[in-house]
């Protein structure tokens, strides 16, 4: 003989353990759902269009003054950039095994010192990248500067700083020993649509 029903409510469960049953499912699911959303709100990799028009304000140099800005197209498909690596003033691009940084720079009183200034904050950060045969550049529309190729054990590209007005660009490109040659069409593509605006 049984000594009490088991009563049940709407929810076709016994009394007393819906709430029981809601925890253990959100015990479950919570977790997934959480890392989904943190995972979307997180920054990663993200498509950039063939044509996509980058226009970066420029950050006036230490102790210096000045504004102005650096416009400049994407040559082409297949570059992606990443969310939380781009500021107003830079952007990092890559295709394949080339990554592309361009940075808007004011307050630029001489191209070569910056150019120096450069690549001897490369050579620090990296340790592993060096500027060499340094020369001398205008880029294809008419902008002056300076280029100098990069070079390491792995990796080499260009560090290029063009500009006029008290503004420049400083281009840095960089990929893995063997294949910079086939990618210096991409940098030379990016440097032919590379404007400078400058202003005191």
């Amino acid at each position: 003989m049984i000594e009490g029903a088991v009563q049940l409510n709407r929810f076709g469960l016994e009394r007393g353990k819906l709430l029981p049953a809601i925890l253990v499912l959100l015990a479950v699911f919570a977790p997934a759902v959480l890392w989904t959303q943190w995972n979307n709100s997180v920054d990663g990799e993200l498509p950039v269009p063939d044509g996509t028009v980058y226009r970066l304000e420029a950050a006036p140099n230490p102790g210096a003054a000045g504004h102005g800005g650096v416009t400049f197209t994407v040559p082409g498909p297949g570059w992606v950039t990443d969310r939380g690596a781009n500021k107003s003033n830079s952007v990092i691009l890559v295709a394949g095994s080339i990554v592309v940084r361009v940075q808007a720079v004011a307050g630029v009183s001489d191209l070569k010192l910056l150019f120096d200034r450069q690549s001897r904050d490369l050579r620090v950060a990296s340790r592993v990248m060096f500027t060499t045969g340094s020369h001398e550049y205008t880029s294809p529309g008419g902008l002056p500067g300076f280029w100098g190729d990069l070079t390491g054990d792995r990796y080499g590209g260009a560090l290029v700083v063009v500009g006029h007005d008290g503004a420049a660009a400083v281009l840095t490109a960089a990929a893995p020993l063997g294949s910079v040659e086939s990618q210096m069409d991409d940098i030379t593509r990016i440097l032919a649509g590379l404007e400078v605006r400058g202003g005191e």
